[in-house]
C-alpha cells in the first residue's frame, strides 16, 4: 500500500495527515518540538506508522508523496533570529526601507515607528542609476563598489542584499554586484531584488530581498537536515515545501527563494475549505478559519476565487513584498492566555502559552489560565481523552489558576469566570471577522463557515451564531485542516515581470515578448518539478489600475497573448472587476498596466483528499453516546451526550447539547444546534 502524507508544524501542536491508496485518511498530533522541529515531525510519523501497524521505514519507504508546512523563516523573523544582512542600494536611497507604506490602521492607537528590518548603519549606497524605462544613466562604479563590500566583510555580517533602482526593468547592475560578490567576498550569501521579486514598488521588492536573505541559511539548513532525517529512515523523493502562494514546490527550489516560506502555512486553509464546501454544499463562498494552539488564521474565498495580497506583514511591520495568499491573524488560539487589565476589564491573548509549557492543565509549569483551561472547566473537553487519550488534562489546576487569576479579580465563581474567557474570545473572533468581512463590504451570511484547527471546533457554532450563519461545513479531521490541504494544493509558482504601458498606446511587442519569457520560465520550472505536460496549467494575468491610483488590481488574460483587439477585451474585464471590488468603474478612463503574470500549477493530486467515504446503518439516525458529562452554556450546568467520531455512520444526526469527540479536536453542539455526517464522513452543522 502506498500513502501521501502531509505534516504541517504549528506553534503547539505538529499535524500529520495520511492517505493511504486504499482511500482511507486518519490525522495525528503530537507536540511540537521548538528546538528541533524535525524531532516533532518524527514523532508524528512514528505515531503513524504505530497506528498502521508498520515501522517508520516501511511508512516512508511506500510514501509517495511528502508535504510539510514550516515555520522556521517566520519564527526567525518574529524572534529576531535571522542571520545579519547588509543591503546594498542606489546612492541617496539608504533609507528606502524607512520609507514603507503606513500599516497603523488605527489612527487613535499610538505606537512608535519599527526601525527597518536592516539598520541604516548596515545600509550602503552605491553610485548608479538605472531609469524607469531601463536605460543606464549613470554606470555603476565599481571603484566604490569594492570599498563597500570590504566595509560588508568588516561588519561581521553573514548575508547580503541588492536592491538598486529600477533594477526589475534592467538587471545589468544588480547582475555585476553578483558577480564581485562571488570575487571579492565568496563566504558571504547575497540575494538581487530581480530574481527575489522583480515587481514595480521600491519599498517591497527591497524589504522582501532582504528578509529571502536573511532566512536562506537557516531555511536551507533545516531543509538538509529534514531531507536526511526522511532519507535515512526511508522516503526516497523529494519533500514538497508549503510555499506563501498557496501551493508547494520542491525542497530544492524552495532553497533557492526561501522567502516562500515565510507566514506559508496558513495559505493551505482556503485550499481545503475551498473544495469542502464546494463538494459538501456545492458553495463557493467560504468563510475559512483555522484555531490552533496560538492564533485565529482567516481567509474569504469569494466566487472560488482564494484572495492574494502583496501588502503581507510578517512580526508586524516587515513587509513581504510577494504576491501570497492573503490569510489574516490574530491572537486567538487555544493557548491564548486571558488576563485581567489595569482596568479591570477581561481580555484573551494575545500571548500564548505556547507548545511548552502549554496551559495550565497540560501541567507543565505555567500558572496563567488560557482558553483551553476554560473549555475544560465548562466540561467541553473530555479530560481523560485528549490527543485520543495520550495526554490526561488536569480540570482542578485549570479551575485552581481561573479562581486565582480571573475570578478573585472579577468577583465571579470559577464556572462563570471560565465561561466570561468563553464569550471574550469568541467576541474577538467575531471582531477579527468582521474585518475581512463587513469592512471589506462582504456579507457573511451570505458564506458558508468552514475550517478547523485543533481548538475550531469548540468555537464555530457559538461564532456562527453571532456573525448570523447559517451553515457550517467542517471535514472529518478537522484538526489538521492545514494538513489536509496540503495534499490537495498544486505544485505552484509565479513568475512575474514588470513592463508598462496603457490602453491608449499599448505596446503589443514588449507585453507578448514579455509573455514569452515567462511561460519559458514556467516550462523550465515545470521540467525541474517533472511535471508531465497533461497536469501543467498555465494562466496569464496583468496588473492593472486606472491612472494616479495607488493600487493595482489583478486581470486574468482573456488569451495568453495579447493581439490588435485583444487589449480592449483586456480593459472591459478591468472595468468589471474594478465595478465588483470597489462599486464603480470609468469606462471613459484609461487603464494602466503594469506588471505581467504568469501563474504556473502542476497537479499532484490523485485523489480527494476530503473524502473518506463511511457507511450508513440501519439506526444511523439515532447514534448510541459512549459518555456523558456535565457541561455549562451560560445558565445552567446540563448533562450532554459525547460520541466518537471514528463510530458516527453517515446519515446520523446529533442534536445538541452534545459533543463529538475526535483524537485531534472536539466539536462543540450547544442547545439547538444539530450535525449530520455526509457520506464522505464530513460534518454539515446547522445553527
Amino acid at each position: 500500500m502506498t500513502y501521501r502524507i502531509c505534516v504541517d508544524v504549528g506553534g503547539t501542536f505538529t499535524d500529520l495527515y495520511l492517505r493511504a491508496e486504499s482511500g482511507n485518511a486518519d490525522s495525528f498530533k503530537t507536540s511540537t518540538t521548538p528546538d528541533d522541529f524535525t524531532l516533532g515531525i518524527v514523532n508524528s510519523v512514528e505515531k503513524a506508522a504505530d497506528s498502521y501497524g508498520v515501522t517508520v521505514r516501511e511508512l516512508l519507504a511506500d510514501t509517495e508523496q511528502f508535504v510539510h508546512g514550516t515555520t522556521v523563516s517566520t519564527n526567525a523573523i518574529i524572534e529576531g533570529t535571522t542571520r545579519d544582512t547588509a543591503l546594498i542600494t542606489t546612492a541617496g536611497f539608504r533609507d528606502i526601507l524607512w520609507l514603507r507604506p503606513e500599516i497603523q490602521k488605527n489612527t487613535y492607537e499610538w505606537r512608535p515607528f519599527p526601525d527597518p528590518f536592516v539598520p541604516r548603519e548596515s545600509t550602503y549606497g552605491v553610485t548608479e542609476r538605472i531609469t524607469a524605462e531601463g536605460d543606464i544613466e549613470t554606470e555603476l562604479d565599481e571603484t566604490q563598489l569594492r570599498d563597500i563590500i570590504e566595509q560588508i566583510r568588516d561588519d561581521d555580517v553573514t548575508a547580503v542584499a541588492v536592491s538598486l533602482l529600477w533594477s526589475h526593468t534592467n538587471s545589468a547592475h544588480e547582475k555585476r554586484i553578483g558577480e564581485l560578490l562571488d570575487e571579492l567576498a565568496p563566504e558571504l550569501h547575497y540575494a538581487l531584488s530581480h530574481e527575489v521579486n522583480p515587481t514595480i514598488r521600491e519599498h517591497r521588492r527591497t524589504s522582501s530581498t532582504a528578509l529571502d536573505a536573511a532566512v536562506y541559511e537557516l531555511v536551507n539548513s533545516y531543509l538538509s537536515r529534514l531531507s536526511h532525517e526522511l532519507r535515512s529512515r526511508g522516503f526516497e523523493g523529494d519533500p514538497l515545501i508549503i510555499t506563501a502562494n498557496g501551493g508547494v514546490m520542491g525542497s530544492e527550489e524552495v532553497a533557492d527563494s526561501p522567502i516562500w516560506t515565510v507566514d506559508a502555512g496558513p495559505t493551505m486553509l482556503p485550499v481545503a475549505t475551498r473544495q469542502l464546501a464546494k463538494s459538501e454544499l456545492d458553495s463557493n463562498d467560504v468563510i475559512a478559519l483555522d484555531m490552533g494552539g496560538t492564533s485565529l488564521d482567516m481567509c474569504v474565498v469569494t466566487d472560488g476565487s482564494i484572495p492574494r495580497s502583496t501588502d503581507a506583514v510578517v512580526g508586524d511591520h516587515y513587509m513581504l513584498g510577494i504576491d501570497k495568499v492573503g490569510i489574516k491573524s490574530i491572537g486567538s488560539g487555544g493557548g491564548s492566555i486571558a488576563w485581567v487589565d489595569d482596568g479591570n476589564l477581561l481580555r484573551v491573548g494575545p500571548e500564548s502559552a505556547g507548545a511548552d509549557p502549554g496551559p495550565v492543565c497540560y501541567r507543565r509549569g505555567n500558572e496563567a489560565p488560557t482558553v483551553t483551561d476554560a473549555a475544560l472547566v465548562l466540561g467541553y473537553l473530555n479530560p481523560e481523552y485528549f490527543l485520543g487519550g495520550e495526554m490526561k488534562l488536569d480540570r482542578q489546576a485549570a479551575d485552581r489558576a481561573i479562581r486565582e487569576r480571573i475570578g478573585s479579580r472579577l468577583g465571579l465563581p470559577p464556572l462563570e469566570a471560565a465561561y466570561s474567557i468563553y464569550g471574550t474570545t469568541i467576541q474577538d473572533m467575531v471582531n477579527g471577522i468582521k474585518t475581512v468581512t463587513i469592512e471589506q463590504g462582504i456579507d457573511p451570511r451570505n458564506y458558508v463557515l468552514s475550517g478547523g484547527g485543533g481548538a475550531l471546533g469548540t468555537f464555530v457554532v457559538e461564532l456562527a451564531r453571532q456573525l448570523q450563519i447559517d451553515e457550517i461545513a467542517l471535514p472529518k479531521d478537522a484538526g489538521v485542516v492545514s494538513s489536509i490541504g496540503g495534499l490537495s494544493s498544486d505544485i505552484r509558482q509565479d513568475f512575474v515581470s514588470s513592463v508598462f504601458t496603457d490602453s491608449e498606446h499599448f505596446d503589443h511587442d514588449a507585453v507578448n515578448d514579455t509573455l514569452d519569457d515567462l511561460e519559458s520560465d514556467a516550462r523550465a520550472f515545470f521540467d525541474r518539478a517533472g511535471i508531465e505536460r497533461a497536469d501543467q496549467s498555465l494562466s496569464f494575468y496583468a496588473d492593472a489600475r486606472y491612472p494616479q491610483q495607488m493600487d493595482e488590481l489583478q486581470i486574468e488574460l482573456p488569451v495568453s497573448r495579447i493581439g490588435t483587439g485583444d487589449e480592449q477585451r483586456l480593459v472591459e474585464r478591468f472595468h468589471d472587476r474594478h465595478d465588483s471590488t470597489f462599486g464603480y468603474a470609468m469606462p471613459d478612463e484609461s487603464v494602466e498596466f503594469l506588471k505581467w503574470r504568469v501563474d504556473a500549477r502542476g497537479s499532484t493530486d490523485d485523489g480527494d483528499p476530503l473524502s473518506t467515504p463511511v457507511s450508513p446503518t440501519s439506526d444511523a439516525s439515532d447514534p448510541a453516546p459512549y459518555a456523558e458529562r456535565e457541561a455549562y452554556f451560560g445558565e445552567s450546568m446540563l448533562t450532554c451526550p459525547a460520541y466518537r467520531s471514528e463510530r458516527l455512520t453517515a446519515d446520523c444526526s446529533i442534536d445538541g447539547p452534545a459533543f463529538i469527540d475526535d483524537e485531534n479536536t472536539t466539536i462543540v453542539l450547544p442547545p439547538d444546534s444539530e450535525a449530520t455526517v455526509t457520506d464522505a464522513g464530513n460534518y454539515l452543522i446547522r445553527t
